[in-house]
Formats: C-alpha cells, sequence, structure tokens
C-alpha cells in the first residue's frame, strides 16, 4: 500500500435491480459522501460484473484512500470478487467493511422509504467500523509433500493414486485386513454407464474403481491394512498422526495432507425386529452376495438358495428402505440412495437365473435419481418382477412357514402371504470410527453422524488440510465415491504443488499484563489453539486457531481480544448504529 493514503471509499452496486428496486441508492450514496473521511461515493448497476471490476480498479488507481466499504450484497456470495481486485491495486483486504444492502436490507423490506433509511444506518456503520480497522497479512504455513489416506475403499484408492501419479508420497490406512473396502465384496455392480446405458458387470471390480492391484503396484504408496489411527497432533501441513498395526505396535506418520475416506456401514436389522432377521430365510442385501460368490468359487456360477434348506425359493421378497427413510426406533430418516436399485439388480438376475421364481419388491418410492436409472426400473417392471407399493408390516415365522404382511397401496388393501425367502435392502450408516476420528482431527458431523459436508463459501476447507471423500459424507453409489476421491485428492494435490498455505490473521491476540493464567481458554478450546502455562500469559497457536471466538467471550480477565473484531471495533457499530450525530462518533473516536 502507497504512503500517504488516507480516506474511505464507498462503492455502491444495484444489483441489477436486487438493490435499487427497493432502496434509493443515489439518496444514500449522496447521504455517504457526507460522512467523515469518505473522499470516494461512487454507484455501479452491477459492480461485480467485469465492467464493475474495470471500474472499481480505475477508480481506485490513483485515489489517496487506504479503505474501502463495498455497499452491495452479501460477502459469502461476492465478497472473494471484490477484495481480489481490491487486493489487486493496494487495498489490504482487511481495511474492507462490507454493508449488506441486499439481503439484510432490500430483500426484507416492502417500504422504499424505509429501507432507505436502514440502508443509510448500514453504510454509516460500516464507514465507521472501516476507520476502525486496522491492516493485517495472512499467516503463512509450510506443507509437507505426502499424504494420509485413511480408507482403503474405493473412494480412498482413487486418492491415493491421484496423490501419487503427481509425485507425491501417500499412506494409505485400512482397518480391514485387505483393501477394496465393500466393492471388493460383491458379486456383480449394476448398472453402470459404459458398453451401454445401463450396462451390468458381473465381476466384483466396476470398472470405474481403482484396482487394488495399481494400488500395490504404485512404488510410493505404503499400503497399512489391520491398522488404526490412534492418535494426532499437529496443523495444516504438518500433521503427526500414530497408527497402530498389531496389537502392540504403532508407527508415526509424518505429512502435510489428510484424506478420509473411511465408508460408511450397513444398517444392522436386527434393530427392526417386526422384519424378522432372526429367521434363517430372512437375509440382507450384503448376505445374497456372499451366497453368490461362495457359489461361483465352488463352481458352476451363481446360486440363490434358501439358508434353511438348500433350496431354491419359489417366491422371493425384497423389502426396501430398511433401516432408511424411516422415522421408526432404531431406524434413520435419509435416504442411502444405492438400495433401490442394488435391489433391482438383484430382482432381475434372480429372474434370469431362476424365471419361475416370483419376485416381489416392496417400497415406499423408488429412488433413481442418475442417467440411465429411470430406464433400468421401467424395464424391469416388464420382466414380471412385481413392484407393490407400501409398508412391510411384519415378517413372521408359522410351522416352518415364512410368512410377510405388507401394505399393498395401490389397491388400497393389506395382504398377508407364505413366501420363501425375504431379502433386507438395509441401508448405510457411518463407519465405526466416525466419532473418533471427527475428534481427533477437530472435523465436525452433520445431523445424521456423517462428516459434515463442507461449503467453501462459508468454511475454508483448507484451515485443517483435512478432506472428506465417499461415503464418510454420506451414502453414495460407487461412480460418484470415486469420482469424490479423484476430488479430495486434487485438494490435497493443490496445497503440496503449492507448498505453503495462507491462513486467515483474524485470531485472539493476548494482553499478557491483563492475564491471570486461569486457563479457562485453553479449556474451552476444542482445537487446541491456545495454550496457558503455569507462569506464561496464554500463548495463541496461530497455525491450530480457527478463529471462533470463544476464548475471548470467555475471558473473566478480557485479556484477549479478536483482530479485526476487537472491542472497539465492535463497539463503534453499536454507536453509530442508532443514528448518533456524525459530531459525536467522531469525537469517540479521537
Amino acid at each position: 500500500m502507497e504512503e500517504g493514503r488516507e480516506g474511505v471509499a464507498v462503492f455502491f452496486c444495484h444489483c441489477d435491480g436486487e438493490v435499487s428496486g427497493m432502496v434509493d441508492v443515489p439518496a444514500v450514496m449522496k447521504y455517504a459522501a457526507t460522512l467523515p473521511k469518505v473522499v470516494i461515493a461512487e454507484e455501479h448497476e452491477h459492480l461485480c460484473s467485469k465492467e464493475g471490476i474495470a471500474r472499481l480498479k480505475e477508480v481506485l488507481g490513483d485515489a489517496k484512500v487506504d479503505r474501502v466499504v463495498m455497499a452491495a450484497c452479501s460477502p459469502r456470495t461476492h465478497g472473494d470478487i471484490f477484495l481480489s481486485a481490491l487486493e489487486s491495486v493496494g487495498i489490504n483486504e482487511y481495511l474492507v467493511e462490507f454493508a449488506n444492502l441486499r439481503e439484510q436490507c432490500a430483500w426484507v423490506h416492502e417500504d422504499r422509504m424505509e429501507a432507505t433509511d436502514k440502508a443509510k444506518d448500514l453504510v454509516r456503520m460500516a464507514v465507521f467500523r472501516a476507520m476502525e480497522l486496522e491492516p493485517l497479512e495472512k499467516i503463512k504455513l509450510s506443507i509437507i509433500p505426502s499424504a494420509l489416506v485413511i480408507g482403503g475403499g474405493v473412494a480412498g484408492m482413487e486418492a491415493a493414486l491421484n496423490i501419487v501419479s503427481k509425485g507425491f508420497n501417500a499412506f494409505l490406512v485400512e482397518r480391514g485386513e485387505e483393501i477394496g473396502g465393500r466393492v471388493r465384496k460383491l458379486s456383480t455392480t449394476f448398472p453402470t454407464i459404459s458398453c451401454g446405458i445401463p450396462c451390468r458387470h458381473d465381476c466384483p471390480d466396476c470398472e470405474f474403481t481403482p484396482k487394488i492391484e495399481e494400488i500395490y503396484a504404485a512404488g510410493n504408496i505404503e499400503v497399512l491394512t489391520s491398522a488404526e489411527v490412534v492418535e494426532v497432533e499437529g496443523r495444516i501441513g504438518d500433521y503427526k498422526v500414530k497408527v497402530r498395526t498389531g496389537v502392540e505396535e504403532e508407527k508415526e506418520l509424518n505429512m502435510g495432507t489428510v484424506i478420509i475416506a473411511t465408508g460408511s456401514r450397513t444398517f444392522d436389522p436386527g434393530r427392526i425386529p417386526e422384519y424378522g432377521y432372526e429367521f434363517e430365510d430372512v437375509i440382507t442385501s450384503e448376505e445374497i452376495e456372499l451366497m453368490y460368490l461362495k457359489s461361483r468359487k465352488g463352481g458352476g456360477g451363481a446360486k440363490l438358495l434358501r439358508p434353511s434348506d438348500g433350496r431354491t425359493p419359489k417366491r422371493v421378497d425384497f423389502i426396501q428402505c430398511v433401516g432408511s427413510r424411516s422415522l421408526k426406533p432404531g431406524s434413520n430418516p435419509y435416504c442411502s440412495i444405492t438400495c433401490c436399485l442394488y435391489a433391482i439388480g438383484h430382482a432381475r438376475a434372480i429372474k434370469e437365473m431362476y424365471p419361475d421364481t416370483e419376485v416381489y419388491i416392496h417400497y415406499t418410492n423408488i429412488q433413481a435419481p442418475y442417467r440411465g436409472f429411470e430406464e433400468y426400473y421401467n424395464e424391469t417392471s416388464s420382466l414380471g418382477i412385481k413392484f407393490v407399493r407400501g409398508a412391510v408390516e411384519k415378517v413372521e415365522e408359522q410351522g416352518g412357514q415364512l410368512f410377510i404382511g405388507y401394505e399393498d397401496a395401490d389397491l388400497q388393501r393389506t395382504e398377508e402371504t407364505t413366501t420363501e425367502l425375504v431379502v433386507l435392502s438395509v441401508g448405510q450408516e457411518p463407519s465405526d470410527g466416525t466419532a473418533k476420528l471427527s475428534e481427533m482431527f477437530r472435523i465436525e458431523r452433520d445431523i445424521d453422524d456423517f462428516f459434515m459436508e463442507v461449503n467453501p463459501r462459508v468454511v475454508a476447507e483448507d484451515k485443517t488440510g483435512v478432506f472428506i471423500a465417499g461415503c464418510a459424507l454420506g451414502p453414495k453409489n460407487i461412480r460418484y465415491a470415486v469420482a469424490d476421491g479423484r476430488a479430495a485428492a486434487e485438494n490435497a494435490i493443490r496445497l503440496m504443488e503449492q507448498g505453503f498455505v495462507e491462513v486467515e490473521p483474524v485470531i485472539p491476540e493476548v494482553d499478557e499484563d491483563k492475564c491471570i493464567r486461569c486457563g479457562v481458554c485453553e479449556s474451552l478450546c476444542r482445537y487446541g489453539g491456545i495454550n496457558v502455562g503455569e507462569e506464561e500469559a496464554a500463548e495463541v497457536i496461530a497455525a491450530l486457531c480457527r478463529g471462533c471466538g470463544l476464548c475471548v467471550a470467555s475471558c473473566p480477565a478480557k485479556a484477549l481480544q479478536m483482530k479485526y473484531y476487537s472491542d472497539d471495533q465492535l463497539r463503534i457499530l453499536l454507536k453509530t448504529a442508532f443514528s448518533i450525530p456524525v459530531a459525536e462518533a467522531e469525537h469517540e473516536r479521537g
């Protein structure tokens, strides 16, 4: 920033009528020009457009201002665009304040005069806060050029292969005895989109998945099976992770980025007793796969046999949404995405192997959201497979026979009949260890206990260097889990190729003279971002601090102030919000 710059520039955006349709922008701009230190007040129809950004740079190029107020829309949607443009003309981004005239003004008022008056208030508050701001510089942290991938399923394998393809080392940690995840246990994958729409591959490895052989062939992937992450220290760019690889064996790994691809687990149908999972001829969709794989290994191809007597069933009933999309006690409210098409694929396979076997699919709504899947469903209906819309009320065994009671919503009646095999289409749940990993890496979980998907406009994922992929984020099919692994790897690669990351300087600073060493701040920080010694005052660890402000608000001695949100910077907002005369507000600043 050039020396001699002093003053505030205020830029107004009409937002293509979204603001100016309710706010008298010229009147607010004229008012802003009367505020102290304001040397520029300018408007534009669409400030974030190519022309608007060019005008912004042109006005500020030779202007003697060091602070800017953007009176436009929410900084969450367009803030980065403006900050990038302002930085290019020498304005420190921490000397910029936003007055949200769209979401907080134009969109929430019906009276134009009231909206215009409120816009003046917002701009006045922003101008006075801008004058209290101090320039800050981002904190640069180095990145160790290696990655840890937790989870050896399709998403984790895809991530590891992409990372090493760029010349970086990867550690692949898998809790099970083998890598490959649940896909390795599949006898058939359907439907995918390759040879046709859709095609079907009678093999355990869908062509969209990374191959296990590729992982072991890659020279710079170290695979650790029967292994578990037990301890994590460090920060983005420099993590020290302890992995238990045996009963008493531990290995310490040092890496710059982490990808969590721990997948999901299948729902335990025993939690819904009315579905009769305790009976021998009631099995899950996962168990039917194991049956096929076992019979193939014995020669003669896949066979469907009743567990109770080894006979081919004459009737098979699939029950959908077991543990998903239900308010039943023990169930989950969300859709597990893959179950409908998975059951349809199995039903078709049964019909092909045993044309005389009756196959019923009991469902509430068929979910076929991907390209080619709706056609797959419609074609299945024409093969003699019966779709019954309605809830299954019970599965019971009486006198050695299996009975199923269900609703047929289309015929508006309930029925009870004998069946020979029931297949429960179980949903997906967060994998074992999700909560523990969430705590160790300080990653939030959502309402369903999966890792929370980050909106980068709201929370910068680069604060942690930890990326989530595949079913660890929630239920997904194979293709999208693989794509997730690739995307997570690209994010990690970007950091490692750059070699450093810049983190926000909006963190607390300590007044050592006020600090009473009580330790309240340290006890409340879940990120390990502040330490208090026995003799030393609190110390903020910039690389770990997330800037949440909890320690600042909780300090009994008021020894902590948040940069960019100090008491003085917030107090001036309150004082100028209530139409304090300009002269008085100016006096307060002095």
